[in-house]
């Protein structure tokens, strides 16, 4: 069985001391890609960039919402930039993490939008899909993508509601399903993740965030690539097959969301 990740953070602090194990363990266990989604400058993007060659797994940039507040119209320039020289590198997959935050109280509203509005030109112009960040977030993320109509790619953690699931869906997305899945309080998501067609969702971790529910009961909160297969286990016995059938379904939907994908594992 193969498997990819398509959301983590593997740059982050967190990973500073082991990311190499983190990866190892994850690809012994048949996890053979790691999408490693940017957070928002030109450090951040280099980071990204150089994990991906070093430990060859995928990389996305992008100007997270949550880095907005310290966001400069220089970066948007420079992140053009930056995407542009990446066109060539087979690790390099789409833009993300972008997106909307409506949770957190403190951000700028006009501003998140006017970098997720600008973010979403730069994917247009290069026929870049999404990996994009909803938070409370639905109908404003609707208005730019309709108004821009990008190629696509995957909401990532959506808990949304069944008409914002069908209005992505009918705009080509593909939605992803970690961690949260695996709490049994978690009825939305896991309604989406029994229903949904079988090709339209892919799995993720949100690595180091979005613990499962056995980390969450452990207190090792600290998530990696290898807890995929957790939510791939609940994923099976919600859909009721066998993990033989969503390992194909997710690994073929992983490369239809990130088509660069196909350039590393055709």
């Amino acid at each position: 069985m193969k498997w990819i990740d398509t959301h983590t953070h593997l740059q982050v602090e967190d990973f500073v001391d082991d990311v190499g194990d983190v990866i190892a363990r994850a690809k012994a266990r048949g996890i053979v890609d790691m999408l490693i989604c940017a957070g928002g400058n030109a450090r951040d993007w280099a980071r990204c960039q150089a994990l991906a060659h070093e430990h060859d797994v995928a990389y996305t940039l992008g100007i997270h919402p949550l880095h907005t507040p310290r966001a400069q119209e220089s970066d948007l320039l420079e992140l053009e930039q930056t995407v542009e020289r990446a066109l060539d590198d087979p690790h390099f997959v789409g833009i993300g993490e972008i997106g909307i935050d409506g949770w957190v109280e403190t951000l700028d509203d006009a501003k998140q939008e006017h970098f997720f509005a600008e973010q979403l030109k730069i994917a247009k112009r290069f026929s870049l899909p999404l990996s994009v960040h909803i938070r409370k977030s639905g109908s404003r993320l609707l208005k730019y993508l309709n108004r821009y109509r990008v190629v696509g790619g995957v909401m990532h953690a959506f808990n949304g509601s069944e008409d914002e699931l069908a209005r992505f869906k009918a705009l080509g997305f593909h939605f992803g399903f970690g961690g949260a899945s695996t709490y049994d309080g978690s009825q939305r998501i896991r309604r989406h993740l029994a229903q949904i067609e079988a090709d339209r969702w892919v799995l993720e971790t949100d690595a180091p965030d979005i613990p499962s529910s056995r980390r969450r009961d452990s207190g090792e909160l600290r998530t990696e690539p290898l807890d995929l297969l957790e939510t791939a286990d609940v994923a099976a016995q919600l859909r009721g097959v066998n993990l033989e059938a969503i390992s194909e379904m997710t690994y073929r939907n992983a490369l239809n969301a990130f088509p660069r994908l196909r350039l590393r594992h055709a």
